[in-house]
């Protein structure tokens, strides 16, 4: 929300407050506005009026009920903490695409991994992860998947062809991690077909039939 917006959103508290037969002091919008600024206007508008129309809204809301509902609004395809921890490369062999917030609770999460306590890392990683990603949404930040690969040259290919069909990476980004051979079997893997096409290189046969094509084609030059 921008600062312009300060109006209607105090109209809108004191609004939704007074139907609890609350009051809308300058402290609590306050805090409100802190943790909802990240958001556009009109999604923190609808949100109110979605939870005001459902059974929890018997009771007055909390911010993060509204926040849950603006999520709802618009999936950002953030996995959950176990997905998360499931996708992570647990070692220098695994190939995995993740997001920056999963790196950082790895990183916190990594010595208890590496002394051997896997259900101690797997904890801190958890509570880590749902601790950035609160934050980030409060703060209107998106994930950003970046690919890290190991040297399991088989296990790229498909980490990379399954965040690409999830929309995760593009194309083209995973086109450039990839030797020429491994571009159209990922492209078709993750659903890019006409995409693969583009990419597909010859096979034996064809490219003898090309080069026997020009060959003739020279002869019937040179004979003209």
């Amino acid at each position: 929300m921008r600062d312009s917006e300060k109006a209607k959103f105090l109209k809108m508290m004191q609004a939704t407050l007074a139907i609890y037969d609350k009051t809308a002091t300058t402290e609590t919008v306050g805090l409100w506005w802190n943790l909802l600024a990240g958001y556009e206007f009109a999604d923190v508008e609808r949100a109110f009026a979605q939870y005001l129309k459902c059974a929890e809204g018997r009771f007055a809301p909390k911010p993060a009920s509204i926040i849950a509902i603006i999520d709802s609004m618009h999936p950002d395809g953030r996995p959950g903490a176990d997905e998360a921890w499931a996708m992570i490369p647990m070692d220098e062999y695994a190939s995995a695409v993740m997001t920056q917030e999963m790196a950082e609770a790895l990183s916190i999460a990594r010595p208890l991994l590496e002394s051997g306590d896997k259900i101690a890392a797997r904890m801190a990683f958890k509570e880590a992860y749902s601790r950035i990603v609160d934050a980030n949404k409060r703060n209107g930040i998106r994930p950003s998947w970046f690919p890290s690969l190991g040297q399991d040259k088989e296990g790229r290919d498909a980490a990379l062809s399954d965040a690409v069909r999830l929309g995760r990476l593009s194309a083209d980004h995973a086109i450039g991690l990839l030797p020429p051979e491994k571009i159209a079997p990922m492209l078709q893997s993750a659903g890019k077909e006409r995409l693969a096409l583009d990419y597909k290189l010859p096979s034996a046969e064809e490219s003898m039939a090309r080069i026997q094509s020009m060959k003739d084609a020279l002869k019937q030059r040179e004979a003209a």
